[in-house]
């Protein structure tokens, strides 16, 4: 990639900036509490260059690579600002950095909700009040909710089954459902990794995980056809949050 000059990044930010105020207009009509949009692309994506007389390479500011027209930049922007809202239940972008990071995973088919610690820990019953929260917020978008407190049952289950190896051929797990969705992907291990990373920032030494049933929503009917459904909350006593992680899919 070229050096660019100041004024170069100058005008590639205006632009980037008149891009991201239509796609918020266009978002907002969805969501009219949404107050920022999701770009993948950073200001130097916002660049073209082409070969030109007398034989040099010229960079001109334009929408990044990959995309027909700029009405098809706005619309993949629109698409991801709206299914990140979906995602985080209307949380503003900023209040964890890691739902700016799975945006950039939109063919993700796990679910995730991050939920702070807001009473004393208490074992099972604060991973309990972090998935009801979750499940309100993962299951708004037209999932019905239908279940009684004792039909949810639950287990403690090792941290090292949480990153256990991807069985293809196998019961559904966490990796598996990042990795091999019935839609193929192609996310790697090193991208289930970053993901984690991010979610578990001080490691994986302080983590307390449970597995929960999935019979109590039918978010998860796709997912009983074949593929499998996973619902799961990780405790990090290093950073007093919650991990909510639920899946299901069908082809």
């Amino acid at each position: 990639m070229s050096d660019y000059s100041e004024q170069d990044l100058k005008y590639a930010a205006e632009l980037r900036d008149e891009v991201h105020k239509e796609a918020l207009v266009i978002a907002r009509q969805t969501y009219p509490a949404i107050d920022a949009v999701i770009d993948r692309h950073p200001v130097e994506d916002y660049f073209q260059q082409y070969w030109d007389y007398p034989g040099k390479w010229y960079t001109m500011v334009a929408i990044p690579d990959g995309y027909k027209s700029r009405a098809a930049l706005v619309e993949e922007i629109v698409r991801i600002t709206i299914e990140n809202y979906r995602r985080t239940g209307g949380h503003t972008f900023s209040a964890d950095s890691f739902y700016d990071l799975i945006a950039h995973y939109p063919d993700c088919v796990v679910d995730y909700y991050i939920a702070k610690l807001d009473a004393p820990y208490n074992g099972c019953e604060s991973h309990w009040n972090a998935l009801m929260k979750a499940a309100l917020y993962i299951t708004s978008d037209g999932w019905e909710v239908t279940f009684k407190p004792s039909t949810i049952t639950a287990k403690s289950i090792p941290t090292e089954e949480l990153f256990a190896p991807a069985d293809k051929n196998g019961a559904l797990n966490y990796r598996k459902a990042f990795l091999y969705p019935p839609h193929t992907n192609n996310y790697t291990d090193a991208d289930f990794d970053k993901i984690n990373a991010a979610l578990f920032p001080n490691g994986t030494d302080s983590l307390e995980v449970y597995k929960w049933s999935t019979d109590w929503s039918d978010y998860f009917d796709d997912g009983h056809e074949w593929w499998g459904a996973l619902c799961i909350t990780v405790y990090d006593r290093s950073t007093g949050r919650f991990a909510v992680i639920m899946a299901s899919a069908t082809d």
